[in-house]
């Protein structure tokens, strides 16, 4: 996904209806990607503590010294 940002910062004195009602949906959409994005990253972030936790007391949990039951 990529994003044409030149086009939103052009200002050419009057806009007609539309074109301030395509700016705006323009700027809704950015705003909401931004913000998918974000909750994306704290998801992952999460997944990959818990993950890396799990990990680490698997590792610890399992001694090649301890003798079986």
């Amino acid at each position: 996904m990529q994003f044409d940002h030149s086009n939103s910062k052009k200002y050419d004195g009057l806009m007609s209806i539309e074109d301030l009602r395509t700016l705006r949906l323009r700027k809704q959409k950015i705003e909401s990607d931004k913000k998918a994005r974000k909750y994306i990253l704290e998801i992952n972030q999460r997944y990959r503590k818990m993950r890396d936790q799990k990990g680490n007391n698997f590792l610890k949990n399992m001694n090649p010294f301890k003798k079986a039951a």
